[in-house]
């Protein structure tokens, strides 16, 4: 899936993408940008593949260095960078079908020459975007395993039974070798999930998941194996991915939408654990701009990326030309944000990266299959083995098609089609026609928790039981083992073992104490015994996590 070579890469250049979008960006120490995007077909479909192309100035990006594609009826999309604690650049994408996230690392995005290690695989589901590293040391990948009604034709035979769809965290300990699935989040109205995480300055994680109601949040208090209720962040509509960092001041950043539809793209930051947001900056108040994603670098700016008018899903070819079809990029400070104007003296805002042009000469055009009439067509493929089959086989896969009312839709109408004997043309038309078509309340947390994580952070060495807890509380353990549990989605134990191992990681990369120094003070009851659990939760010893994350440091 991975493309290197520059003579294999042609194919992907700028002459030959009739539409592009959803893109990400990532900058190095040396200076250098990168920035990923992808396009391929009419829309976002079979045949998608992504690219990834670098600049050394902030403005000249050229043609693509490396690409993910794979033959058939497969899509490469939804694409993200990283750079990791160890300076690496990840070039992270999914494949569907097959509910597939796959990368490639490249060692030193430096380098006058690039190297890319091989393509591999790190969970199933769908990942848009970036990982982050906690305090402790470990890196979280946010992984969505999307609803079922999702592009079902896409993919249906994919589908496992008995899996649970939800937005699910991965784990890795050791630089990226392995990946585990920790848990997730199953918020009501998730769509197409979208989700990150980031963690508090409590130390609390804090998921946020597009849904249909605007965007959800949930909170993990056990470092991601178990998340609490999904409720509303407040942000307003959501129409798009948003971006949501915390930033190395500690404040929270959010780029989103300030008001209904995809306009006014505006950067949003809050000082208060992402409570309220009360400064703001708008970024770009023409319509349909999108999908923002950002880095912030070495010197405190901040780099932004999003895409104006795709052109996909269009009538015509001639309809995605007439649109911008851009890639553009902003540079800001947390200074401007709360100026709520710009004042950094070298940022600037809406700078062109990658514009579209008409298709090279002799490329075919992909709408052909949109020329014939609805009717026309029906009556030409009434005759075939299984004409709901051709139809489909003669459309790429529309996304506006399969939102969840859509989908039933057409599902209705393959019924129908079906009970009528397979010949009824009137209703293979309507589904021809569809496919060419282009406030719930979450709960807050009750205060009780903040007083039994308080209680947990200040006895997490100690022997005690949830008796204990409820006890020191005035509290029915019966009542607080429920709620807590029913909340957080953890038990009051779980979450005591899990600040044990917390503490400890935090020992074994900040300082120098034996193992058996550590397993005493954080509680465990032996060297052993910690070192059996550690090894259980994080697949390696202390001593190798050690090793690992003092590198970092």
């Amino acid at each position: 899936m991975l493309i290197t070579k520059r003579e294999e890469l042609e194919r992907f250049d700028t002459c030959h993408r009739m539409w592009q979008g959803i893109p990400g960006i990532e900058r190095t120490k040396g200076g250098r940008t990168f920035i990923t995007l992808y396009s391929g077909g009419v829309s976002e479909q079979a045949g998608n593949f992504a690219v990834v192309m670098k600049s050394d100035n902030d403005s000249d990006f050229g043609e693509p260095i490396a690409a993910a594609f794979k033959e058939g009826y497969y899509r490469c999309f939804d694409t993200t960078l990283w750079i990791d604690p160890l300076d690496r650049l990840w070039f992270i994408w999914n494949v569907a079908p097959g509910e597939e996230c796959w990368g490639a690392i490249c060692e030193n995005p430096d380098a006058d020459e690039l190297q890319w290690g091989e393509e591999f695989y790190i969970g199933r589901g769908v990942m848009l975007n970036k990982p982050i590293v906690l305090s402790t040391g470990e890196w979280l990948f946010p992984i969505a395993l999307w609803n079922f009604n999702i592009r079902p034709w896409l993919r249906m035979p994919y589908i496992k039974v008995g899996e649970v769809a939800r937005s699910n965290v991965y784990k890795s300990s050791d630089n990226g070798k392995t990946f585990t699935l920790l848990g997730g989040s199953e918020i009501v109205g998730r769509n197409f999930d979208e989700h990150s995480v980031i963690e508090l300055n409590d130390g609390i994680l804090m998921m946020t998941v597009r849904t249909d109601y605007g965007t959800g949040k949930s909170y993990s208090y056990d470092r991601g194996r178990s998340w609490s209720r999904g409720e509303d962040a407040k942000f307003g509509p959501c129409v798009s991915r948003i971006h949501i960092r915390k930033l190395r001041s500690g404040r929270i950043l959010r780029i989103s939408h300030d008001g209904p539809g995809r306009t006014n793209l505006t950067a949003f930051l809050s000082e208060d654990n992402g409570n309220t947001y009360p400064y703001k900056l708008l970024l770009d108040d023409r319509k349909s701009v999108s999908y923002p994603d950002a880095t912030e670098n070495d010197d405190g700016y901040i780099y932004v990326i999003y895409d104006r008018e795709r052109g996909n899903n269009m009538k015509s070819l001639e309809n995605s030309y007439a649109c911008a079809r851009e890639i553009l990029t902003a540079k800001i400070s947390e200074e401007d944000i709360i100026a709520g104007e710009m004042k950094s003296g070298e940022g600037f805002l809406c700078r062109v990266v990658s514009k579209l042009g008409t298709l090279a000469e002799g490329d075919p055009n992909p709408y052909l299959q949109y020329i014939t009439a609805p009717r026309d067509l029906a009556e030409s493929l009434i005759t075939k083995t299984d004409p709901v089959a051709a139809v489909f086989d003669h459309h790429t896969q529309n996304s506006s098609a399969y939102r969840k009312e859509n989908g039933m839709y057409i599902d209705s109408l393959v019924d129908r089609f079906n009970r009528n004997g397979k010949n009824d043309v009137d209703t293979l038309e309507k589904i021809i026609e569809a496919l060419r078509s282009p406030d719930f309340k979450g709960e807050a947390v009750p205060p009780f928790i903040e007083a039994v994580k308080n209680y947990v952070d200040d006895h997490f060495a100690e022997p005690f039981s949830t008796s204990d807890v409820a006890k020191a509380l005035n509290m029915s353990v019966y009542y607080l083992a429920h709620l807590f549990k029913d909340k957080t989605g953890t038990t009051v134990i779980e979450y005591r073992n899990e600040k044990r191992l917390t503490e400890a990681k935090l020992l074994l990369v900040d300082g120098d104490k034996n193992i058996s120094d550590i397993a005493v003070e954080c509680g465990f009851s032996s060297a052993s015994y910690f070192t059996e659990l550690f090894v259980r939760s994080e697949k390696i010893t202390p001593t190798e996590y050690r090793k690992y994350h003092k590198m970092q440091t």
